[in-house]
């Protein structure tokens, strides 16, 4: 049998095929003995690298968005460093926000898919174990976000803003994950292939939600 220390390469076969199975089944149908399986590895390998199910779980989330995260972050220092020192438009911080997620699927279809239905896995499947991720992974990114779109649109509430980020975020998943309802509605006339197409169409879309009167304003009116 094979074991971590004979096998240098376990870890990341035991994290692709993990990767694979929790996009396709979910967390909870994936079995240890089926990842175990479809990696060619022993149970003891997981233990060895993981330690436990959930382990396994947020490292192979983290493994997709940490460095996806940061290339949010870094598209975001660029556009603020061009603004020089103005508020950036609502659009451009969504373009930060969502150009690099659709940018792993130009590059990477597969490995894009597998990431927008693991994002669709937590959504579906919350649960304690996801709190480490959420803290380590997407405090920093939502403040930063939160701050520019604050700046942006002075008239919106923090609260407000919270939400329209929130909304905005799930624009833009169901319009990923569910791209095949799309094509099918649309008799094929609409389709999820051209990257760039599809950012300007999304952000168009959530831009104008985001600019929408804020609650306490509709209170008022």
């Amino acid at each position: 049998m094979l074991t971590p220390h004979k096998l240098p390469d376990t870890k990341s076969a035991i994290l692709n095929a993990a990767e694979r199975l929790f996009a396709a089944h979910g967390f909870k149908a994936t079995s240890l003995r089926a990842i175990t399986g479809e990696a060619q590895a022993n149970l003891g390998a997981v233990n060895y690298h993981f330690t436990a199910k959930d382990d396994l779980i947020l490292a192979v989330l983290r493994r997709r968005m940490r460095p996806l995260n940061a290339e949010r972050l870094a598209l975001l220092d660029r556009f603020e460093a061009e603004a020089g020192g103005r508020p950036l438009k609502v659009e451009k911080i969504l373009e930060a926000l969502f150009r690099p997620p659709l940018e792993l699927i130009a590059r990477d279809r597969k490995a894009g898919r597998y990431f927008v239905r693991l994002i669709a896995q937590c959504l579906i499947e919350p649960g304690a174990f996801l709190q480490p991720l959420i803290q380590e992974e997407f405090a920093e990114r939502n403040r930063r976000f939160h701050s520019a779109m604050r700046r942006a649109l002075p008239h919106l509430s923090s609260e407000d803003v919270h939400w329209r980020l929130h909304f905005a975020h799930g624009v833009f998943l169901h319009a990923l994950a569910n791209s095949h309802v799309l094509e099918l509605s649309s008799r094929g006339r609409c389709r999820v292939g051209n990257s760039d197409a599809v950012l300007h169409r999304i952000i168009s879309f959530c831009a104008s939600g985001c600019r929408a009167r804020g609650e306490r304003e509709g209170e008022k009116a």
